[in-house]
């Protein structure tokens, strides 16, 4: 077996770094990330006019290397520094990117794309859950409490103030049973991260500031079950992937994408997820069959290209 190394590339946004890194950590035995810096003039133009260039980035020469690598890619802004790094050092990258590049198909070796993108390509592997680098204690002890894991404004949702006060109704009805952990985004509103803040009820506790993948994985892998409104599908994934009952937190219904539904649905088909209502009781999953499926379509892929082959040493 192969040891494989990895470059990760990325702009440094947690959701991406999430996402580069859990894939890392599934299939390489070691890798180092690096975060990239786009000129400004670059920023804000459609993927397709950015230049697959040196003179794209601030920092792209940094990067050297010697020996073969995975070059693991997430975001618009790492699609063309990953295009110019494979073209720069020819064989010795494989260059993966997760989501779609929204560029030629064929200057990536490998594409890991959300199942409900439906993107049908023939060096493409689609995922059903979101990847993320979050750590779980799968031996940990459950508590009693209940995990609400709250997301925030995007371009789909609202997150207006019917939505708010449905949330702190239910999350009041809710505290009458167990202890509530309310878990917010960074997308969640500060006005209502301080009406959270505010509520003079002992069952319930705000935890922020909860962003880095330890810390959030224990608190994933200890609760009774997790609640989860349904606006951010990596937050859906990794309350997932730490075998805990799911349930989905619904609002704004009008606003939600049809790509969306079609991961809920998915998800519940595979008995993953169930929708929230007052009378929620705990389940279990195991994500065991899930993982090691997924891992084998990706190593297979790459062990049945060429770079592979002709690396064998």
């Amino acid at each position: 077996m192969i040891d494989f190394k990895a470059i990760t590339i990325s702009e440094g946004a947690a959701g991406m770094r999430s996402q580069i890194e859990g894939l890392a950590k599934l299939i390489c035995n070691s890798h180092v990330n690096f975060n990239i810096h786009i000129n400004s003039f670059f920023k804000n133009l459609p993927i397709q006019l950015i230049p697959a260039a040196k003179f794209t980035y601030k920092n792209l020469n940094e990067i050297t290397i010697d020996s073969k690598v995975l070059l693991i890619s997430c975001g618009k802004k790492s699609v063309k520094a990953s295009i110019y790094l494979k073209r720069k050092f020819k064989d010795l990258v494989f260059n993966i990117h997760i989501q779609d590049p929204k560029t030629n198909y064929n200057l990536f070796d490998l594409i890991i794309s959300p199942e409900h993108d439906k993107l049908k390509k023939p060096n493409n592997i689609s995922t059903l859950l979101a990847l993320h680098n979050i750590n779980y204690d799968f031996i940990k002890k459950k508590t009693e409490a209940v995990n609400f894991i709250i997301g925030g404004c995007n371009k789909y949702f609202k997150f207006n103030q019917d939505t708010q006060n449905k949330i702190l109704d239910d999350l009041d009805f809710l505290s009458k049973k167990f202890p509530v952990n309310v878990i917010p985004s960074r997308r969640t509103p500060d006005q209502f991260i301080e009406k959270l803040g505010k509520l003079d009820n002992k069952n319930i506790r705000l935890l922020d500031n909860l962003f880095d993948p330890i810390s959030y994985g224990k608190l994933l892998s200890e609760a009774k079950m997790h609640i989860v409104t349904w606006d951010s599908i990596s937050m859906i994934s990794e309350a997932i992937s730490s075998e805990t009952g799911t349930f989905l937190y619904e609002f704004e219904e009008s606003s939600c994408p049809k790509r969306y539904k079609l991961f809920y649905q998915m998800t519940k088909q595979k008995g993953m997820l169930k929708s929230f209502d007052r009378d929620i009781e705990p389940y279990a999953i195991s994500m065991k069959d899930y993982n090691f499926e997924l891992k084998s379509k990706i190593l297979n892929k790459i062990k049945s290209n060429l770079w592979f082959k002709n690396s064998a040493s």
